[in-house]
């Protein structure tokens, strides 16, 4: 629970992924409670998906909203309705048209280049195989069009996790462990001096205590 704390306070300084001011101030209206909400933001933040930011985080905090099918729920629910990742588009394809995950991927590629001719030649596959497997022309055109319209948006999710994943860990340290967490990147040769400076004053707030340099205590790094 500390760790979503500082998520949420936008406390995200020193932490992979999540140290420029408009993250955090995402972060800070969004209020993330799971790491799914944390792994979203990731793939969201980012040009293009941000349009969905804000309708992303009306619908976390109770906006209503509903699906273009029922099957379409179990798919986007942790989403909130909303296609963020590409993993979803593929999904889509295989619930409702019955496509192998190759065939998926090979119309979510052509979907996201706008090609018209792909876009037209694939419409009738997935129109044409959702039509078979039960469900009405309409539905099939408007979860097509739905496809269309996020596909350019749609971000990796195994990649979002795994960006997810490191911050979190970075997160917890710092929420539960600062002296460790401080410890390590003032450690960071890469870091620069001003970054440096700037992390030794956040450190304070912490009521971490950096020493001076010394002859006794002090190793070369």
């Amino acid at each position: 629970e500390h760790t979503y704390e500082l998520l949420r306070k936008g406390d995200t300084d020193g932490i992979f992924q999540l140290e420029s001011e408009g993250i955090k101030k995402v972060l800070v209206k969004l209020k993330p409670t799971s790491f799914n909400d944390l792994v979203a933001v990731l793939a969201l933040y980012r040009p293009g998906p941000m349009d969905n930011i804000d309708e992303f985080i009306l619908r976390k905090h109770g906006k209503s909203f509903s699906y273009l099918h029922p099957d379409l729920e179990p798919i986007l629910k942790e989403t909130y309705g909303i296609i963020v990742y590409q993993e979803q588009i593929m999904q889509i394809c295989v619930r409702f048209a019955k496509m192998s995950l190759a065939e998926a991927d090979i119309l979510r590629r052509a979907v996201s280049k706008k090609d018209k001719q792909l876009l037209t030649e694939n419409r009738e596959k997935f129109v044409g195989g959702a039509v078979k497997n039960g469900y009405e022309k309409k539905v099939a055109d408007d979860i097509y069009d739905y496809i269309v319209k996020f596909a350019n948006y749609g971000f990796n999710k195994s990649h979002s996790v795994a960006y997810g994943y490191v911050a979190y860990q970075l997160a917890y340290l710092k929420a539960n462990y600062p002296l460790y967490f401080f410890a390590s990147i003032l450690s960071n040769e890469s870091g620069s001096a001003s970054s440096k400076m700037r992390t030794i004053e956040e450190s304070k707030r912490y009521g971490v205590k950096i020493l001076q340099p010394s002859i006794n205590y002090s190793y070369s790094r």
